[in-house]
């Protein structure tokens, strides 16, 4: 039987009466050396080439067989990053859009803001200014407006 991990190897020889059991390796002289060793010995050498190739399959079938790139962790990840192209436009459109909100009122950008930005609600944003809840939403719409035709040129 050949040996799929150790430096050794394990034989048997059907007898008619009784079977017989060897070891055969390489000494550290290098010498081939070929031993006959008891049954007990040759089955525990056996599940322990057993154990040794299952274990090393184990591990290959875990290994990662290709090549790790940029590319291929890019193609594996769930969100995938964002173009050079598409990073500009992104940064150059924030920009107008601020730039967008600068232009506006300072109430209708006040108001704006604190409606989107901070999270206030109509009645709150009411309460803070002194001023009905029709007056903020109508003020917060014509702002939406104003920033919707500045972008759509964009």
């Amino acid at each position: 039987m050949a040996n799929f991990m150790n430096d050794y190897s394990l034989d048997i020889i059907k007898g008619q009466h009784k079977d017989r059991y060897f070891v055969s390796f390489t000494d550290g002289y290098g010498e081939f050396q070929r031993l006959e060793i008891n049954k007990d010995i040759y089955f525990a050498l056996f599940e322990l080439n057993k154990r040794d190739r299952n274990l090393t399959r184990l591990d290959e079938r875990n290994l990662e067989h290709s090549e790790l790139t940029d590319e291929t962790l890019i193609k594996r990840s769930f969100k995938k990053p964002k173009g050079i192209e598409e990073l500009i436009l992104e940064k150059e459109m924030k920009k107008l859009f601020w730039q967008a909100i600068g232009e506006l009122p300072d109430i209708q950008r006040r108001r704006l803001l604190l409606y989107y930005d901070y999270g206030f609600t109509l009645k709150e944003i009411a309460k803070i200014e002194n001023c009905s809840i029709r007056a903020v939403k109508y003020s917060i719409d014509i702002a939406k407006r104003k920033l919707k035709e500045k972008i759509k040129n964009f």
